[in-house]
């Protein structure tokens, strides 16, 4: 008898525990967005990060964070336009012919350079980013991909 009242235990523990791993799984996917996120060295390397899961609500520049890990990304942060400037991707750094740019592709089929911090850009579901590595005297022109 005591076996039975166990064995019964254990079952429910664990399809409660199902049950709660599960409800956890669809909120979290439905706390998530897909993004593609490009990554252009101005060399033609290109990083593609397609289709990309992240927590819904996050910018640009956490998603970055996220997608390529925070060791793999350098900024500086400016609190008096509250915005983080990118120093380096992979150990690319800037210099002083050369500095790294944060587009956004636009549903009107064209690539515009961000008009904010890459932190203050909340990102969409489906949305395409990229991070451009480019001759500063082209800053804003041509393609990321």
């Amino acid at each position: 008898m005591l076996i039975a009242v166990v064995a019964i235990s254990i079952t429910w523990y664990i399809g409660n525990e199902n049950i709660k791993l599960e409800q956890n799984t669809i909120v979290a996917e439905n706390n998530s967005i897909n993004l593609d996120l490009i990554i252009n060295f101005g060399n033609g390397t290109v990083l593609y990060f397609n289709q990309t899961s992240v927590p819904d609500g996050f910018s640009m520049y956490n998603s970055t964070q996220y997608i390529i890990g925070e060791d793999n990304i350098d900024s500086t942060y400016y609190s008096e336009f509250n915005a983080y400037f990118v120093n380096s991707i992979f150990d690319t750094a800037n210099d002083s012919n050369h500095a790294w740019s944060a587009w956004k592709y636009e549903e009107c089929c064209k690539w515009q350079v961000l008009d904010v911090g890459s932190n203050l850009h909340i990102l969409k579901n489906k949305q395409t980013i990229a991070w451009y590595y480019q001759d500063v005297n082209e800053f804003g022109q041509g393609n990321p991909n």
